[in-house]
């Protein structure tokens, strides 16, 4: 049976919705066992979250050059002076498991993709196999850091609630079928106006600012597209009552802060990918094809088409009715 004084390596370097959908694992091994010491090894983009973590002692910021297998046992040199006991690779390609063999890490759980449970499932069964008296929570969380919170609580305090955050980009997303059309963002955007009469929030890439343009110029509209870090987004997600998105890091992120949240979901499966939790919903496309779980749509195949059939199929009433019921639902103690 392991030891209360277990010291873990995480490694998960892959987009933001992947690492808060591997939360629950290591948050269900420091419950089992408290003074066991864990590390996560990820890239910069996502390692706010964990800088902030209560259950991580210590964050490795790598990127792509520092797994190069020229530099990676520089790396692993200073790995193996951890003397980690156990490796958890949620990431296990080639450099990270060869990276692992050259820091001296006698146990390693390698991660097994599967599109029969939820990422947030799969990511926990790694992890059950070693430790078996772990138990999975209904929800996930993640930590922000007071000064983005306290930014954000300024930047909004102003705005007429409800506060309801649409993550309308991501149309520079490696697969589609995950973006919501513009002219359905837009009626979305009046629909809620008139019966709400509350502040409809923008999140987005920079990339998004340029195409989200129309958006951005109706009424009780407030833009942050292009204009925060991503701790800085997910303070002000924090402070939203609702957040409608396709299936994106911010959407996940959303879910892990307690803020009811809306899925849209048209080529991804919601049994893999899914808003996790009790305040969240998804919406599930309705068309014959749906999920396909393809990166490219047949259908859009030969056109310049941004929008997948799939996502179009989604109807602004559906998601306006959805709001309506999370308006209703408590936001969780933050």
């Amino acid at each position: 049976m392991l030891s209360k004084d277990y010291k873990i390596l995480i490694i998960r370097l892959g987009a933001i919705g992947d690492v808060v959908h591997t939360t629950n694992t290591y948050r269900a091994i420091k419950k089992a066992y408290p003074r066991t010491e864990i590390h996560y090894m990820t890239t910069k983009t996502q390692a706010c979250f964990l800088e902030n973590d209560v259950d991580i002692e210590k964050v490795w910021i790598v990127d792509k050059n520092d797994l190069k297998l020229c530099k990676s046992q520089k790396l692993a040199k200073l790995l193996k002076n951890e003397k980690f006991d156990l490796v958890i690779n949620l990431q296990p390609n080639f450099k990270t498991r060869f990276l692992c063999l050259l820091s001296g890490i006698k146990k390693a759980l390698i991660y097994k993709k599967t599109f029969k449970k939820h990422a947030v499932e799969n990511f926990f069964d790694t992890a059950q196999k070693y430790f078996k008296n772990l138990e999975l929570d209904s929800e996930m969380t993640i930590y922000i850091s007071p000064k983005a919170k306290e930014t954000a609580i300024r930047q909004l305090m102003e705005l007429k609630r409800p506060l309801i955050a649409f993550n309308a980009g991501g149309i520079i997303s490696p697969r589609q079928g995950r973006t919501y059309p513009l002219e359905q963002w837009i009626t979305l955007a009046e629909l809620v106006r008139n019966k709400f009469n509350g502040t409809i929030i923008l999140t987005g890439a920079k990339e998004d600012e340029e195409l989200l343009a129309r958006l951005t110029e109706l009424t009780n509209i407030k833009s942050f597209i292009g204009k925060t870090t991503l701790e800085e987004n997910a303070a002000i997600i924090n402070e939203c009552d609702v957040m409608v998105s396709g299936d994106s890091g911010p959407l996940h992120i959303a879910s892990a802060l307690g803020v009811p949240s809306i899925g849209l979901y048209g080529s991804m499966p919601v049994n893999r990918t899914g808003t996790y939790g009790k305040n969240c919903v998804s919406i599930s496309s309705k068309v014959p094809c749906a999920p396909c779980n393809r990166r490219k749509c047949k259908f859009l195949k030969h056109s310049k088409n941004l929008y997948a059939p799939c996502m179009a199929a989604i109807s602004t009433e559906e998601i306006l009715t959805c709001i309506e019921n999370c308006l209703n639902i408590p936001k969780r103690d933050k």
